[in-house]
């Protein structure tokens, strides 16, 4: 997917990721997108990890907010 609005949506990347890790939250890079990672646990007690991609999500705000 080609990023239009790369200088936008890399200053919203970074500034959704600033905020994720003052929330606490682990920031990952993988294949040059920007995750945030949720740690949870199922009922039956084992450890769920979901990735909620960042790139993906500056990506839109930039192209909704243009």
């Amino acid at each position: 997917m080609s990023r239009r609005f790369t200088h936008v949506a890399d200053d919203y990347e970074q500034i959704i990721a600033d905020i994720a890790r003052q929330e606490g939250f682990n920031v990952e890079t993988i294949d040059s997108d920007v995750f945030f990672v949720i740690r949870s646990f199922s009922p039956s007690g084992e450890q769920v990890l979901s990735k909620v991609n960042i790139t993906r999500f500056a990506d839109a705000m930039a192209r909704a907010l243009s």
